[in-house]
This record gives C-alpha cells, sequence and structure tokens, in this order.
C-alpha cells in the first residue's frame, strides 16, 4: 500500500453482503433523473443508494449523508495481488504507489523531456532484470540513479498530495489486496467538481516518476514487514491454507527477488489491462445531490475508453489432507492460529460461517468470549471469517497464559468449535447475533464509511440487491441448519500455524541500492495545477458550535449533572458516567474496574450478565485512564431501561471472587511479559514515556507483583463501589426525552446524599533536557526506529492556530515538509514524521515529536536529515499557501455533530477554553504569513535540545554514530516498564 499496511481484518466482518435472490421485501426499480441518467435504485435499501453504470461500463454508487458539507470517495479497481504476474509479484501493490506520482499533466513540467528520461529508465530497468551478473546490475543501477536525477528536476513534486491538500481533502490513502486495489479521499463538498478533474486525469495516464526513489520506499515497506511477527505468521497461514493457489503463492508485497528485479513495462500493462472504466468503480457517500453528482461524473469519467477484461482462473488449491502443522518464530509473544478452508465469497459457506463465527466470537457472549476469555483459561482468544473470490478461511487466533502450550490453546478453540456440532449452545443466541448484526449495520449507517460497502459489493461481483439482503438471509438459517453445516464443513483438514517466541526465522532483509538524494522542486507548479486551483468554487461557511445552545444540561440527583445531546438520526444511544479520577488518583483504580470483566453479581453469573446484555442488544463496559474513571452502557433505545438497570445492578452488587482473582493476577503479570516482548510497546509506551518524565510517569506506575497477589478482592469491588460517591457527571446521546431520562436516572443512580470532592492527582512534569541525549534499546528486528523528544512551553491556546499550521505544513501528511524530503526525495523510510502536539489540560506543555524508521546503516543520514529539518525551515511560500489553504478548507466544512459535540466541550473545558477555538484558528490562520510562521518555529522548534530513543538490533547498529548524536545510555526493558 502507498500509506497504510495491508491489515487481514480489512476483510473481516462481511456481514452486510448477500447472495441470496431477491426478495418481495427488496424489488429493483429501474429509474432515470432528471438530466436522463439511468440508475437501479433497490426498495427498503438502508443506505439509500442510487447505482449507476455508464456508458463506459464505470459503475457509480451514490449515497447522501448531509452530517456535513463533505464527501466521502472511493475508486475500486477489481484487480489486486492476485493478478499479478508470476515474474514480478508486489505489481499491484507498487502500481498503487505510483498512482500517487502524477499524469503527464499533473506534476509535469516539462513532459516530453521527462518522457523519453522515463522510456530510458524503463528499458534500463528491463536490462537489470535480465543479467544476473551482479556488477553489471551495479552499472546498469548507477544509469538509473544518473537519468533520475535530472529526470527529477521535471517534476513538480507530490504534485498530486498538494492538490488534494489544497482542496481540503482528508484522509487521503489507498490499499491493495488480494483482489482489488482502493483509493479514498475525503472532500468538501463544494470541490466535488475538482476533485472528479483530478481524479479522472490520474486515472488516465500512468507515469512512473520518481521511480527508484518509490522503489526504496516499497524496500522499506518489505523490511518493516519482516519485523512484525503476526505478517510472517498470516503469510504462513496462506500459504498451508492453498498450497498450489496464488492465495498461498503471492503476498501483496512480493517477493524480495521481484521487488529486487522491478518491471515498469510489466506494471503499465497491467495498468492497461485493470485500469479500465469497465472495471472500476467510484463509491460517494456524503452531501451531494445525486442528478448533478453524477452528470459531474460522467462528464469527466465517461470520456475513459472501456477495455474487455478477461477473467482470470486461478485454478483449484490443492486440498487440504489432515492438520497440517507449520511453525514461525520470532521475538514478539506467542500465539497461535487454527483455520478452515472454505469456498469462496458468492458460496453459502459464507452465510453458515459468518452466523457460526458470530455465536463463538461477538465480544460479549460468543462461546469462546465466555468460556475462554472470561473464564481466563487462555490469555485471549477469538475469531473472524474472511472470504475472496475463490476462497474464505475461518480462523481461530489465541495466546497462551504463562506455563501454557499454544496446542493447548487450540485445544481449547476447537472445542468450542465442537460444541456447534453437538448443537451445545442455548437456542436464543442464534436470534441474539441476529440482533447484535443488525446494531453493527445501523452504526455503520451513521457515517460516510458504508462507502467502503459499495467498493465491497462491486469488487465480489455482487448485484446490490442482493449484497443488502445478507443478515435477511441469515434469519432463514435454523439451529438445525447451523449444526448440520458444521458437521460436514469442519472437519479434521484444516490448519495449525504456531507463532512461537524464539529467534527470529525466515526474515529476509532487501538491501536498499545506494541512491542520489533528488532535488525536490517545492515552489514550483505545473500548468494543471494553476488551473485546477484557479477554477472558482463557491467557499463554505463555516459553522462553529455553540456549546450552551446544542448541549442541554440537567440535574439528575444530589448535584450530579447531566449532558444531553438529542440523536436525530438513528434507534441507538449512548450514556456514559464520568468520574474524573483515574489512575494518578489511585493506582488500582484501574485494576478495580477492569476486574468487573470478571465477575457476577447475587442475582447473576458473569456469563449470564453478559447473555443478559446481548439479548437486549446492550455493550456495556468501565475503563480508566490517567485522569478520569468510565462506565458506559450503549445499544437500542429500547433497551435503555435494562441498560441502566443491568448497569447500576453490576456496580452496587458486584461479588468479589478470589479464584477469579488470582487468574486475574496472572493474566496481569503475563500481559506486562508480553508488553516487553511487543515491539510497537516497546517503543510507543516504555520508550517514549521514559524519554519524556524518565523513571518516574504514569505508565510506570504500576502495582507491584507481590502487592498484587495480596489484594483482597473484596477490596476492589468496594472501590468500584465508591467510584459513584465522588463528583461525577452523565452524558447521555439519544433520543429519550430530558424528563423521561433523568427521572429514570434519578430512580436507578443511588448515590449518597453528599458527593465526596475528588482528590487531588500525582502529577508527573516533562523532563528538561539540557543537552542532546540517547537512550537505545535492543531488538531483534532488522530496521530501527528513532523516536525524538523534546518539551516546549506550557500550554498556551494562542499557539493552537501554528500547531496545526506545523502539522499541515511542516511535519505530517503526504504533502508535508518532513515527508517529502525524508521519503520523496532521500528515500530513507517508509514512514517519517514530526508533529508539535497540543496538550490535553491547561497545565500540561507542549511536545515536540519527531519520527523515522530506517535501516541500521541509515540512522546518521535519516537523523541528520530530520534534526536539520527541525531546525531550519526551508522557504517554501507555495507550500504554506497550499497548507493554509488545505486548513481553512477543512474548517470550513467541518461540521462536529452527535455526541462529538460534548467530546469536543469536554476537550476544551480541560483547556480552559469556554467556546469552539476552531473559530480562533480559522480567524488567526487566514492571514497568517509565513514570515510569522518562520518566527514560531524559529522559537518553539528550531535549536531544541532532543531525547533520542533509538530502538533496534545492537549487532547491527553502530553504536559510534549515536554518540555522535549526544550521550549514549542502553536502557533495559525492567527501566523502560517498572518491573
Amino acid at each position: 500500500m502507498y500509506k497504510i499496511k495491508m491489515i487481514v481484518i480489512a476483510t473481516i466482518g462481511m456481514f452486510l453482503m448477500g447472495c441470496a435472490g431477491n426478495g418481495e421485501k427488496h424489488e429493483v426499480i429501474q429509474k432515470e433523473d432528471s438530466n436522463g441518467y439511468a440508475y437501479k435504485e433497490v426498495t427498503n435499501d438502508p443506505y439509500h443508494a442510487r447505482v449507476y453504470t455508464l456508458d463506459n461500463g464505470l459503475k457509480v454508487y451514490l449515497s447522501v449523508n448531509r452530517d456535513e458539507p463533505r464527501v466521502q470517495t472511493y475508486i475500486g479497481v477489481k484487480a489486486g495481488s492476485s493478478y499479478d504476474p508470476a515474474e514480478t509479484t508486489g505489481l499491484a501493490h507498487y502500481l498503487e504507489h505510483m498512482m500517487f506520482k502524477g499524469t503527464g499533466k499533473i506534476g509535469a513540467l516539462d513532459w516530453e523531456t521527462e518522457k523519453a528520461m522515463i522510456e530510458e529508465i524503463s528499458e534500463l530497468y528491463e536490462q537489470h532484470k535480465a543479467t544476473d551478473d551482479d556488477n553489471e546490475k551495479k552499472a546498469i543501477y548507477a544509469k538509473i540513479d544518473s537519468i533520475s536525477y535530472q529526470a527529477a528536476k521535471m517534476v513538480a513534486a507530490n504534485e498530486y498530495d498538494k492538490l488534494m491538500s489544497t482542496l481540503g481533502a482528508k484522509g487521503t490513502n489507498a490499499y491493495t489486496s488480494n483482489e482489488r486495489t482502493v483509493y479514498m479521499n475525503d472532500i468538501p463538498a463544494n470541490e466535488l467538481e475538482k476533485w472528479l478533474m483530478v481524479e479522472s486525469e490520474r486515472f488516465s495516464q500512468l507515469v512512473l516518476r520518481l521511480f527508484h526513489t518509490e522503489l526504496e520506499t516499497v524496500y522499506e515497506e518489505f523490511n518493516m514487514g519482516q519485523d512484525q511477527d503476526g505478517r510472517q505468521a498470516y503469510q504462513a497461514l496462506y500459504k498451508n491454507l492453498f498450497p498450489g493457489h496464488v492465495y498461498g503463492e503471492q503476498s501483496t508485497i512480493g517477493k524480495p527477488e521481484h521487488l529486487k528485479n522491478p518491471s515498469m513495462v510489466n506494471i503499465h500493462n497491467y495498468f492497461d489491462t485493470y485500469y479500465v472504466p469497465n472495471n472500476m468503480a467510484i463509491a460517494m457517500v456524503g452531501d451531494i445531490d445525486m442528478d448533478e453528482t453524477i452528470k459531474m461524473v460522467d462528464e469527466h469519467f465517461g470520456k475513459l475508453e472501456k477495455n474487455p477484461v478477461e477473467p482470470i482462473n486461478h485454478g483449484k488449491a490443492d486440498p487440504i489432507k489432515g492438520i497440517v502443522r507449520d511453525t514461525v518464530s520470532g521475538p514478539q509473544p506467542a500465539s497461535v492460529r487454527v483455520a478452515f478452508r472454505f469456498d469462496g465469497v458468492k458460496s453459502d459457506d459464507r452465510k453458515y460461517v459468518s452466523l457460526i463465527d458470530h455465536i463463538l466470537s461477538n465480544r460479549t457472549a460468543g462461546l469462546i468470549d465466555l468460556n475462554l476469555v472470561q473464564e481466563q483459561k487462555v490469555q485471549m482468544a477469538a475469531s473472524y471469517s474472511s472470504f475472496l473470490q475463490d476462497y474464505g478461511t475461518h480462523v481461530f487466533y489465541g495466546m497462551p497464559r504463562s506455563e501454557q502450550s499454544l496446542q493447548e490453546v487450540a485445544d481449547l478453540m476447537l472445542a468450542e468449535l465442537d460444541k456447534i456440532k453437538s448443537g451445545d449452545f442455548d437456542d436464543w443466541l442464534l436470534e441474539a447475533c441476529i440482533k447484535d448484526m443488525k446494531v453493527s449495520k445501523i452504526r455503520k449507517l451513521e457515517g460516510k464509511w458504508r462507502a467502503h460497502d459499495f467498493i465491497d459489493a462491486f469488487t465480489n461481483d455482487f448485484a446490490w440487491e442482493n449484497y443488502i439482503t445478507f443478515i435477511e438471509d441469515l434469519e432463514k438459517i435454523t439451529k438445525e441448519d447451523l449444526v448440520k453445516f458444521a458437521n460436514e464443513n469442519y472437519g479434521d483438514d484444516y490448519v495449525v500455524i504456531y507463532k512461537e517466541q524464539g529467534p527470529r526465522t525466515a526474515a529476509v532483509k532487501v538491501d536498499k541500492p545506494e541512491i542520489t538524494s533528488l532535488e525536490l522542486n517545492r515552489d514550483v507548479q505545473s500548468d494543471f495545477f494553476q488551473k485546477v486551483t484557479s477554477e472558482p468554487a463557491k467557499r463554505l461557511d463555516p459553522m462553529f458550535i455553540d456549546f450552551d445552545k446544542r448541549i442541554d444540561h440537567a440535574e439528575v440527583t444530589n448535584g450530579v449533572k447531566l449532558s444531553y445531546i438529542e440523536n436525530k438520526t438513528n434507534e441507538l444511544f449512548r450514556m456514559q458516567y464520568i468520574i474524573p479520577m483515574g489512575k494518578n488518583h489511585n493506582n488500582m483504580i484501574p485494576l478495580a474496574v477492569e476486574y468487573l470483566e470478571y465477575l457476577g453479581t447475587e442475582k447473576y453469573t458473569p456469563a449470564e450478565f453478559k447473555k443478559e446484555l446481548f439479548k437486549y442488544g446492550l455493550s456495556f463496559g468501565v475503563y480508566a485512564s490517567s485522569e478520569d474513571a468510565y462506565v458506559y452502557i450503549s445499544g437500542l433505545e429500547e433497551s435503555l431501561d435494562k441498560g441502566v438497570e443491568l448497569l447500576e445492578h453490576m456496580i452496587a452488587n458486584a461479588k468479589p471472587d478470589q479464584e477469579a482473582y488470582d487468574k486475574y493476577v496472572q493474566k496481569i503479570l503475563k500481559d506486562r511479559s508480553n508488553a516487553k516482548e511487543d515491539k510497537n510497546s516497546i517503543l510507543w509506551n516504555g520508550m517514549l514515556n521514559y524519554g519524556l518524565y524518565g523513571e518516574e510517569s504514569s505508565f510506570t506506575n504500576i502495582i507491584p507483583e507481590e502487592k498484587l497477589k495480596n489484594i483482597a478482592p473484596q477490596a476492589l469491588t468496594d472501590l468500584v463501589k465508591d467510584l459513584y460517591s465522588y463528583k461525577h457527571e452523565i452524558f447521555y446521546y439519544g433520543s429519550r426525552p430530558t424528563k423521561e431520562l433523568t427521572a429514570l436516572l434519578a430512580e436507578k443512580h443511588q448515590i449518597p446524599e453528599e458527593l465526596k470532592p475528588v482528590p487531588e492527582p500525582t502529577d508527573y512534569a516533562v523532563r528538561e533536557v539540557d543537552q542532546n541525549e540517547v537512550y537505545f534499546v535492543d531488538y531483534d528486528m532488522i530496521q530501527s526506529n528513532i523516536l525524538l523528544l523534546s518539551k516546549d512551553q506550557q500550554f498556551d491556546k494562542e499557539l493552537m492556530p501554528y500547531a496545526r499550521m506545523f502539522n499541515e505544513f511542516y511535519g505530517s501528511g503526504l504533502s508535508s515538509i518532513v515527508f517529502q524530503e525524508i521519503r520523496e526525495a532521500k528515500a530513507l523510510a517508509y514512514s517519517a514524521f514530526s508533529a508539535f502536539t497540543t496538550p490535553s489540560k491547561q497545565d500540561d506543555d507542549h511536545l515536540i515529536y519527531g519520527f523515522v524508521g530506517t535501516q541500521p546503516d541509515k540512522i546518521k543520514i535519516a537523523t541528520n536529515a530530520l534534526m536539520g529539518l527541525m531546525d531550519e525551515m526551508p522557504e517554501a511560500q507555495k507550500q504554506f499557501e497550499s497548507a493554509r489553504e488545505a486548513i481553512l478548507k477543512k474548517i470550513e466544512s467541518e461540521r462536529i455533530t452527535k455526541d462529538q459535540i460534548y467530546w469536543t466541550y469536554r476537550r476544551n473545558n480541560k483547556r480552559g477554553i469556554d467556546h469552539d477555538f476552531r473559530k480562533d484558528v480559522y480567524q488567526k490562520v487566514q492571514n497568517m504569513s509565513l514570515e510569522e510562521f518562520k518566527d514560531f518555529f524559529n522559537n518553539h522548534i528550531s535549536g531544541k535540545n532532543y531525547t533520542y530513543m533509538v530502538m533496534g538490533d545492537r549487532e547491527s547498529v553502530d553504536m559510534n554514530i549515536l554518540a555522535q548524536i549526544g550521550t549514549v545510555k542502553e536502557l533495559t526493558l525492567e527501566e523502560l516498564f517498572n518491573y
């Protein structure tokens, strides 16, 4: 992918897909809009969608959402890594990267000259691919590097990203999976035609400019994947599930030998074959006029010429014979995956497997949830189903407790599956799972992400009327049907992947050849850019929130304040009890509230309580942060009374259980051990907090093991009950009238007549850094990660406009200075950013972050490049102006809605701000000059001393280079985690 990595769970949860034929409830109606465009709509469609097909075969899905004047857009191509030529795997993914490089118009300053150079580079790559002689390859690559350096001078760098930024786009990204490549943008509604102008040009021509620097980025992404044990386990799973089939033989990132020998010719052939309108779909959800939108789409995309796409037959995978076991090893915590193979997405298998999966694992009352997770028989366990064109999978995933084998975890999960085969589950659970799926569907329809479902339907060849009937189809399945299917299809032919903890095995590093850093043309623009940005577009008027008018307040009882926002969208509610007291007030609070997960009451066993929630379509939870504790209940509005009753009952009557507590302590200790073995936890928890605060922080404020073991469970349940005796408030988002709600809460929410004041929390101050210092942590990995940290002054709301400008223009985002220089020009990292933070509280400090993930031998050049940008700001007037336009257009089209109004209000209050501060940011940014921003940069960014937190393999990292940065100290994991 270009900016994000493919995650297997992107294909999980395809609950809304349908493959049954039309029922009477969903009749297909052919209509014609006011401009004469034919479209299809389906009666009783919860998406209220129109489906158009243009003359050139382009499919267009439209749906209206008036929450804010923005449009979520997806452009999907029905081709992914499964379509890669066998000799150049990874091609679809790399093509996705290159689609951000522009065309003969976008980014082109002298296209004819550049075109000739790109053709020469293409031929050199073919020569490079054809030879096996290393010296010859190096010589050819040197020519490629030389010509590429010259060709880059004829390019307005990152112009596509800059165009999107100038339009006010958010979420500009893309992903590649097995059978689709999808491009995403969230744009202001008034910029829709300009977006269509840019995208139609983008998809009309592939230009493989800046090819070798982007290839360096893909190398980095490949190496980054080698450091992810989960990805290695996933690849082993697919290899064994699909022997002899493309799913098992080709990964999205590609084989290392193919990455080293790319073919620009093959990439062009792939583009010409699959990136044609009859193999593409556009999905738009937002504030649109559907008649006018399809007319604009046709005007811009209708000119693309269709071309027949021959279907690909991948053939059959070899059968799985018996239990196939495989093992991968790496430094991260151990886990096990058990997977069964099924027929593809259009088969009936998908319906049965999806329902069985939900009965087993639904996060509340599934068999795995209750019998394994709540009973604490494993460290964690879950299941998911995923379906592609040719095959589907049902995967069980688990992690062991201390002294527990991976095979034991696998056996326990399979034992729950056996209960499906024997019909050993409550009859009501089937109906409750359907209800839970309907609630999930309602939540999805709240926002614009339904656009993802349109692309799902298109890339899997579902007629829309079939896609939306999936849950209804599941309602026709009886318990007997399900048991019969389970016995016939979950046999003894399956795959088990053991991800053991140990030395990394099978990791292959792709060495990156030396390249010359490119000189970016930051302040030049193509004629196309100037044409698009000069086209007048009616500006939107920003809308700022008057919190007093949008949030109702009432008193429930004894000084407890209720904040209320009406839900006018659907039949769901969300309610939270907020106690402004968390870990920093008492480090036993998180321990106590999380203990509730495993408890029942005199009335309900732990399992019965969860089942009661699930029957009513409710979710309940308690959690604590450093500053606050939260008790929440959400679900169907019709179940609100029952939800409040259950919530209050549990808080007041939680029954301590010594056996459950002992298991809970063992789980905590295992979680702690796992955290010290997880790369992301080490960096973004341990190292980040140590770098900021030193040895003592909220993160390291833990309960020691011996004390943990000796705490009386009664003390924890008493502590939970006592939370309500402190000053607190309640927030409700739903449709219940205020008087009814306050009466319900006054009756059910039993609290003392006088609430206690909240005690003062422990304050952890960010360290002062007088000189550069380097802290190193050894970890078995191919990459190295460098995190830079520095402190600025205490919170000042006047700095918030500059913080937003820094993060838009300079430190973060695809068109930012840091991203362009580190990744695009120098190809030093897949990920690089910096940020100037806005504290969450008025007494906290602004912080400066920098990050780069690179190869150990690139640490010096990468950190020098990043620090050079942090100390001296390039003069990039036009890029600054584009960033300012981006901020203004985003604020103009932002609408804080629904329950987010309250949470924005609450965040502002913690900063001592009593109004919608976006108004202040908008007014300031409007008139901010580059010179004024540079003053901010020089006063708050430049010249800082930094704490460098470096994680890497000690054998690969040159400590002498680190010593050139600052005083080096190697930290142990015990120092980071305080255990």
